[in-house]
Parts: C-alpha cells; structure tokens; sequence
C-alpha cells in the first residue's frame, strides 16, 4: 500500500475539486453502497469509464492527469463515489473492487472519514491523497460525521 499527499498540482486538483462540487456535476442516487440493498445504506456516484459497458463520462478527460501519474496501462474503471454525512461513522462494507489488478482512491476533500484496508489499517480522507493498493485486499469505505459529504474517485487497472 502506498499513500501519496498532494497527488496532483494544486492547480490541476483545484479544477477537478471545483468541478465535482459544482451543483451541475452529475451525481447518480444508488440504493445501495455495495450489491445489497440495506436500509440506510446509500450513496451518489458517477461512473467516469466502465470497460465492461463501455461507459465513457462527458467529464472523463478530467483524470488524464490521474491516469498518466499513476502509469495505467488498461483501464477498467473509474467511478466517484458521494457519501452524505451520517451521524455516526458507518462502514460501507468490506469488499474487493475487481482481482487482480490494482485499486486507487483520490480523495476530493478533508472529511473525518477514512478508508480501511484489511491488514493495513485506516487511509484518512485528506484532500488531493492518493493511496494506491493490491485490488485483492479487501477494503471499506467509512462515512464522515464533520462534512456534508465524502468525495472520493476510485481507480481500477492494470
């Protein structure tokens, strides 16, 4: 596991955070975090790319940078993930993204969440952090309780 602050020059990160936040971005409700449906347990995403479905954002573009500092040679997928604040921090689930491969998250901004990876402990949310793991690890999301949101983009490849 390798955990990298300040991932993308200010400039570059201040645009795509900008974007994100901005009340047109398009964020799709979900019922549901991982493939249940439990009451309570919901989030917004959107899907960037999707090899599986071709899937291919209007907003893709905006990760090159991503993509070329973190080497991806095939991309699977790319999806951003919306959590609301909770009252109480609650585990998304543990879970395995895809195998075989490796698993990225950005964070979009400082929350008092975090990412747990089994076996390393807790990622906190810090803006512009990177950390960059096995995809066979499993891990959980953990909602905020201090901001309105947890903004995170998830990176799946080779």
């Amino acid at each position: 596991m390798k955990v990298i602050d300040n991932f993308l020059p200010s400039y570059q990160f201040k645009i795509l955070e900008r974007m994100m936040r901005s009340p047109e971005f398009p964020w799709y409700y979900n019922d549901g975090i991982l493939k249940t449906h439990e009451p309570h347990k919901y989030q917004f995403t959107h899907t960037f790319y999707n090899h599986n479905d071709g899937t291919k954002s209007y907003y893709y573009s905006l990760l090159d940078a991503c993509q070329n500092k973190l080497g991806v040679k095939k991309l699977v997928r790319i999806k951003a993930n919306l959590n609301t604040r909770t009252l109480f921090h609650r585990k998304t689930g543990w879970h395995y993204d895809f195998e075989d491969m490796t698993t990225s998250i950005l964070y979009l901004n400082t929350n008092n969440g975090w990412t747990a990876i089994k076996g390393y402990g807790k990622v906190e949310n810090v803006a512009n952090r990177m950390v960059i793991f096995d995809s066979n690890l499993q891990h959980s999301g953990v909602t905020c309780t201090d901001q309105n949101r947890r903004v995170m983009i998830n990176f799946n490849y080779d």
